[in-house]
């Protein structure tokens, strides 16, 4: 089928346009404040670390919105708050209150401070949306170079597709992510003759977010029809979010399974060859963030894919108050520890900068391919970027090692909750989840107090978003060692589900003993996504 994408007639585009700077004004005069503040933390993935963050910073419990993420060793923590002054005094930018500073820079982590203008127009959350997941790989696989491009290669075709579908927002992208635990071959107990084990927390797998404005059978099916012949192409497995009337989120069609063998060989390239195995060692952390419309995420994504060489090894991408936020673990070749240190240096005036993407890109371009020969970026994806992405902000670094953890095997613990907001902000629920954690003896620890780092559990994602002036709603999924879950329960399929039910009674119980509990409409956990009270916001 060959999708025809129609167009929007001038009346309908300029009564949104009118509607959108109405609910703006509205918004002005309840949040009479035009700045966002932001924090960004870039820092080796551990145990404990968004809480001791939450902890520590007496301003950080007063977070608004939240992003987190985990992988390849690599963390990443995101929050927001309603700026409080136009501009960082005496700061150049004064006139039009965007800023960002390094507050804190370490060999294994560093910590951004920094101001946007928020776009009061972008309205997505009561937007009908289009969710699925496209698989890179779907077994266990040591992160190659080749999985770096086909990353890439598949969030900038996502991205062209919310383009071609009236400019539709893109409102979330997650790599890695959990594959949907359906497919056809349950029923006939294997693949190939191996069995089909439960579902492992993450693999090497894209889920994306699109809202559609104007909502309709045929949009849908245009846009499936799209990303179905993107992955049938090159093999990738894809699946659709199941959107029948008393269906969660959480449940998938499969569409197309994946095509191991013609998913590898197809995204080999010159550039991997003089590398033995082609491991992906290392990388670079990189997020950009500016006002949330539509289209910015196909400009950096596409002038990032015109370099044959760069990867992108693990992404996350949320809108938090109006703000997009854009997070990309960029590959570096030749990750010896000298050369992490080579990238640090030559990055040194990168870190955070009042420059745009469409300057600072192509200096770390040039960073992490420093002995292969590239072409510089072309007029026609620059000045898209300057156009779509140009007011954005971008923080760097610091480049990491890449910690391979597919030896381990761990299973996926999803947690939600609603709460009415209040100073206490995410220190009472994150704080009593990490006691909660601690208490049922899930921290790897041993006897004589050295922590395991293979039986550590992670938060791979977890995102908070206010759904008014006065309530939070979070959502996150834990990564728990499978080892710890059958060492815990004998009954190895239903583990996860009892392991899932005590962290929910032990985190309610914190949250009675901390005296907080009286601020929550709803916290369930669950091994199920789908399965979560609620109703919460997905991935």
């Amino acid at each position: 089928m060959t999708a025809t994408w129609s167009a929007d007639d001038g009346q309908s585009a300029s009564t949104r346009a009118l509607a959108d700077l109405a609910r703006a004004g509205y918004r002005v005069l309840h949040e009479p404040s035009m700045q966002v503040e932001f924090e960004i933390h870039h820092l080796v993935d551990r145990y404990g670390g968004l809480a001791e963050i939450v902890e520590r910073d007496p301003e950080g419990s007063g977070f608004a919105e939240t992003l987190c993420s985990g992988a390849n060793g690599v963390g990443l923590v995101i929050g927001t708050r309603t700026g409080h002054s136009p501009a960082r005094p005496g700061s150049r930018e004064h006139q039009h209150g965007a800023w960002v500073q390094v507050e804190r820079d370490a060999d294994d982590l560093a910590t951004f401070h920094g101001s946007e203008r928020p776009n009061l127009t972008f309205q997505h959350e009561s937007a009908q949306t289009f969710d699925g997941v496209i698989s890179i790989e779907d077994e266990p696989k040591r992160m190659l170079t080749r999985h770096g491009f086909a990353t890439l290669d598949t969030l900038a075709h996502i991205a062209q597709t919310a383009m071609h579908a009236g400019e539709a927002p893109l409102l979330s992208l997650q790599c890695p992510a959990q594959l949907p635990p359906t497919n056809p071959f349950q029923e006939s107990g294997g693949i190939g003759g191996r069995a089909i084990e439960p579902a492992r927390s993450s693999s090497m797998a894209i889920r994306f977010r699109i809202a559609l404005q104007r909502p309709s059978a045929d949009v849908r099916l245009q846009i499936a029809d799209r990303l179905a012949r993107h992955c049938e192409d090159r093999g990738l497995g894809l699946w659709l979010a199941d959107t029948r009337p008393g269906y969660r989120t959480g449940n998938w069609f499969l569409v197309l399974p994946h095509d191991r063998p013609k998913a590898r060989r197809n995204y080999r390239r010159a550039v991997d060859q003089p590398r033995v195995n082609n491991a992906a060692e290392g990388c670079l952390p990189v997020t950009l963030v500016g006002p949330a419309r539509p289209g910015s995420m196909h400009a950096i994504l596409s002038f990032l894919g015109q370099f044959p060489a760069i990867g992108v090894l693990a992404c996350s991408m949320t809108v938090l108050d109006e703000l997009t936020f854009l997070h990309l673990q960029l590959a570096v070749t030749g990750a010896s520890k000298a050369r992490l240190a080579a990238v640090n240096s030559g990055i040194a005036d990168l870190r955070a900068t009042s420059d745009g993407p469409a300057a600072v890109l192509p200096q770390l371009v040039a960073q992490l391919l420093r002995e292969q020969q590239f072409e510089l970026p072309s007029d026609e994806h620059t000045e898209r970027l300057i156009g779509r992405a140009g007011d954005y902000q971008t923080v760097v670094g610091p480049a990491l090692p890449v910690v391979a953890d597919n030896d381990v095997r761990r299973v996926p613990i999803w947690i939600g909750w609603q709460m009415r907001k209040s100073e206490a902000g995410l220190r009472a629920p994150l704080l009593a989840l990490h006691r909660a954690v601690d208490q049922l003896g899930l921290t790897g620890t041993s006897t004589d107090g050295t922590v395991d780092r293979t039986r550590t559990p992670s938060i791979e994602y977890l995102v908070c978003r206010q759904l008014s002036a006065a309530v939070l709603r979070g959502k996150g999924k834990l990564a728990v060692a499978r080892t710890l879950v059958e060492q815990r329960f004998k009954n190895n399929r239903r583990g996860a589900a009892q392991l899932a039910a005590e962290l929910e009674d032990a985190w309610k119980a914190e949250l009675r003993t901390a005296g907080a509990e009286h601020l929550f409409s709803d916290v369930s956990v669950s091994s199920r996504e789908f399965l979560l009270g609620g109703g919460h916001p997905t991935v």
